[in-house]
C-alpha cells in the first residue's frame, strides 16, 4: 500500500497564495501601483501585505485541515480510480461494455443538468450531492458486475451435471451387494460432501439471480438520480435511493467467503469519480 505524502508548510503556503480571492487582490494590488505611476511605493506594501497573509493563512489550523483533507481526498480517489481500472479489467467484454454504457449515460446527463442550471449555490451544492451520489452507485454497479460474475463462473450447467454424475456413481457404489464396512466410511462421507456441494450450486443460483435483480436496480437508480438533476433535486430522496439500490451488495460479497469462492479487492471503499 502507498504511503501518504506529509503536508508540509510548503503545501500550506501554496494552498494559500492559489486561494482565488489572493490572486485577485494581489494583482489589484500590483495594477493599482502602475495606476498610480507609483509602482517604487506601492509594491513593497502589497509584497508585506501578501507575505503577512501567507504567513497567518498557513499557519492557521483550520485551514491547514483544509488542505490535509483535499490532498487526502485527491489521494483516496487515486487510489480508486486505480481499483476501479484493476476491476474493471477482470470483467468480460459483455460486462465492460455494460458498465461503460452506463457511465457514459450519467455523463450525458450531467452534461444536461450543468448546461441547464444556473450559479444558484444551493442549487450546486445539491448538484454536487448528486454527482457524488451517482459516483457512490457507479462503484456499486461495478463491484455488483464482478460479484455477479464470479457467481456465473461457479453456477455452471456443466458444474452441476459434473457433481450429480458423481453423487451417482458414489451411491451405485453404496448401493452394490457386499460393500464393506471400510468401504462404507469413505463412500459415505463423500455422498455428504458431494450433497453440500449440490447444495452451494443452489445456494449460488439463488444469489445470482438476486444479484442481477440488484443490478438492474442499481442501474435504473443511477439514471433516476441523474434525471432529477434535469427536474427536482430532492437530497433526501437521493439519500435513500443510493441506500435502498446497494443494500445487499455486502452480504453477497460475505457470501462469496463463505463459499470459498474469490472476493473482491477492499482496498478501496470509495468510489471512482
Amino acid at each position: 500500500m502507498a504511503q501518504t505524502a506529509t503536508t508540509g508548510i510548503v503545501d500550506y503556503l501554496k494552498a494559500a497564495f492559489k486561494v482565488p480571492y489572493n490572486l485577485i487582490l494581489l494583482a489589484g494590488g500590483l495594477l493599482a501601483g502602475v495606476v498610480v505611476m507609483h509602482p517604487l511605493a506601492v509594491w513593497p506594501v502589497v509584497g508585506a501585505l501578501e507575505i503577512l497573509y501567507l504567513l497567518v493563512v498557513s499557519h492557521h489550523p483550520r485551514f491547514q485541515n483544509l488542505v490535509r483533507s483535499r490532498r487526502s481526498a485527491a489521494e483516496a480517489s487515486t487510489a480508486s480510480n486505480v481499483a476501479a481500472e484493476r476491476l474493471t479489467a477482470t470483467l468480460t467484454p459483455e460486462r465492460r461494455e455494460r458498465f461503460a454504457k452506463v457511465r457514459e449515460r450519467c455523463e450525458e446527463l450531467q452534461r444536461s443538468a450543468a448546461s441547464g442550471r444556473g450559479t444558484h449555490m444551493l442549487g450546486d451544492l445539491i448538484d454536487e450531492q448528486q454527482t457524488e451520489s451517482v459516483n457512490k452507485l457507479l462503484w456499486a454497479f461495478l463491484r455488483a458486475l464482478a460479484q455477479e460474475q464470479v457467481l456465473a463462473g461457479f453456477s455452471t450447467p456443466a458444474r452441476r451435471m459434473e457433481i450429480e454424475e458423481s453423487l451417482r456413481r458414489v451411491e451405485a457404489d453404496l448401493a452394490k451387494p457386499g460393500v464393506s464396512e471400510t468401504m462404507k466410511v469413505p463412500l459415505g462421507e463423500s455422498l455428504d460432501v458431494l450433497k453440500k456441494r449440490l447444495a452451494n450450486l443452489d445456494q449460488a443460483k439463488d444469489n445470482l439471480e438476486n444479484l442481477r435483480a440488484r443490478l438492474l436496480r442499481i442501474e435504473n437508480s443511477i439514471l433516476l438520480i441523474q434525471e432529477q438533476a434535469l427536474t427536482r433535486s430532492d437530497p433526501a430522496f437521493i439519500e435513500n435511493e443510493v441506500q435502498a439500490a446497494t443494500a445487499g451488495l455486502d452480504s453477497s460479497e460475505e457470501m462469496l467467503r463463505m463459499m470459498d469462492l474469490p472476493a473482491l479487492d477492499t482496498a478501496a471503499n470509495t468510489p471512482p469519480p
